[in-house]
């Protein structure tokens, strides 16, 4: 059951990809064009596709969807107190960039090292004791957890107060095996880094297994609604309704208890 509900899944997020809209347009259209009596199926397809590219395209649904990701977490970023006396910071990876065979963490991960580092800071200036989790595996040669390791250590932060969670490829498995290593751990609390458009999901999941983390959302992404359809709306639209897919899938995997 959950397999077939995974390729369900995976056509609705291909649904939110405007090429994929069009590309499915022309098909449909070119197996009914020797049809007649579909000519009014035809001019559906037509007008459905048109309506989704534009909708997609000139920011308006991507403003929508902004406001149910991120709007909760917009006054959460960076909380500025120590009252939780033995925290862990679990931070989410964004993804790495190889060039030249050269490893980078992605530009979200960027703003996610720095998110992390200012919370951690506050408690340590205070002389309170603080860890990070650093989580992600991805697809490179290094993991995530390590170039993110890397960072944290160049920003001063010691091995002692880091843990590595390097096996996760996806944010499931983040909240799979970090809250594995969390639960061993027995914080006071737990806070949650990551990009606003993807803490939703994130916070769910990690929920899923058990855990309730405070959101601390390191950045937020947005659509300019403009007359004309353009390049930027349609990527970041695309982004965030496949979170929004995502967390539908989440909330009817929780609810059916194929989740765990």
């Amino acid at each position: 059951m959950k397999f077939v509900l995974n390729l369900l899944f995976k056509v609705l997020q291909l649904l939110a990809e405007p090429y994929f809209l069009l590309f499915l347009a022309v098909v449909l259209i070119a197996l009914l064009r020797r049809n007649n009596k579909r000519k009014n199926l035809k001019i559906g397809i037509y007008v459905f596709t048109v309506v989704m590219i534009i909708a997609i395209g000139n920011g308006f649904l991507g403003r929508l969807a902004s406001d149910y990701l991120q709007k909760s977490y917009v006054k959460t970023g960076n909380a500025k107190n120590t009252a939780f006396k033995n925290p862990v910071i679990v931070v989410l990876g964004g993804g790495v960039v190889d060039i030249d065979n050269i490893e980078k963490l992605h530009t979200l991960s960027y703003s996610r090292v720095v998110a992390a580092y200012q919370l951690y800071h506050e408690y340590k200036k205070n002389n309170l004791p603080c860890k990070i989790v650093v989580s992600g595996k991805g697809r490179g040669r290094l993991s995530e957890a390590e170039l993110f390791r890397e960072n944290f250590k160049s920003m001063g932060v010691p091995d002692s107060d880091m843990i590595k969670e390097d096996k996760s490829m996806n944010t499931y498995e983040n909240a799979k095996y970090s809250s594995k290593i969390l639960k061993e751990m027995a914080p006071s609390d737990v806070y949650l880094v990551t990009s606003g458009f993807h803490m939703k999901r994130s916070v769910s999941l990690f929920q899923t297994f058990g855990l309730n983390p405070v959101p601390e959302a390191s950045d937020f992404i947005d659509t300019e609604i403009t007359p004309f359809p353009n390049s930027y709306n349609a990527a970041f639209t695309f982004v965030m309704l496949k979170e929004v897919i995502g967390i539908w899938q989440v909330q009817l995997y929780n609810s059916l208890g194929i989740n765990g």
